[in-house]
């Protein structure tokens, strides 16, 4: 009950972080694999109607949620004028899935590829300046979704945890340490 009390509080400090600085949030969904990913998009407080602007997809680490690290990313990026994507992955969070709560490379991989093509139908987004922002371990699972894929114009990487040389597969990785 404790924590969960916590949470809720945590989750309304972050939605009323983001609505005093003018931020808009969207709550949003899209599917992979038959399974609906719970996500949310971040807008700048001076974006206009019918403007399209670059996105960034961001994720965070291991157990994170969109309400935690990726979220509070995503704010800053929204801050910054960008437009902002922050999900959960199969069986975290709000997303959907059967097995919950498992670290799974292969599909936080895949599920960082639909969350791309998603954001390349959004009207607010310009579909040809997409970025990825991994944060710790999905910063491997970023820099393999991106790796060859044409929804991606450049990464960053924040506190990368890269378990093999061969993560960051033949795109050109830029690292970026907080502050």
């Amino acid at each position: 009950m404790r924590l969960s009390t916590l949470s809720a509080i945590g989750a309304a400090l972050l939605h009323s972080t983001a609505f005093a600085a003018g931020i808009e949030t969207r709550p949003v969904s899209f599917q992979n694999e038959g399974v609906t990913l719970a996500g949310t998009l971040y807008l700048p407080a001076d974006y206009k109607p019918g403007e399209k602007r670059p996105g960034v997809l961001v994720t965070g680490a291991w157990t994170s949620i969109k309400e935690q690290m990726s979220g509070l990313y995503a704010e800053e990026m929204a801050e910054r004028g960008f437009i902002a994507l922050a999900f959960d992955f199969r069986g975290w969070g709000q997303s959907g899935g059967n097995i919950r709560f498992k670290e799974d490379p292969a599909a936080k991989t895949d599920d960082i590829v639909a969350a791309a093509d998603y954001m390349t139908t959004l009207p607010e987004i310009d579909a040809g300046k997409i970025a990825g922002l991994g944060i710790c371990a999905s910063a491997g699972y970023m820099a393999a979704a991106a790796s060859g894929n044409p929804d991606f114009t450049a990464i960053s990487l924040v506190a990368p945890w890269l378990t093999r040389r061969s993560s960051s597969g033949s795109m050109a990785v830029r690292t970026v340490s907080p502050g």
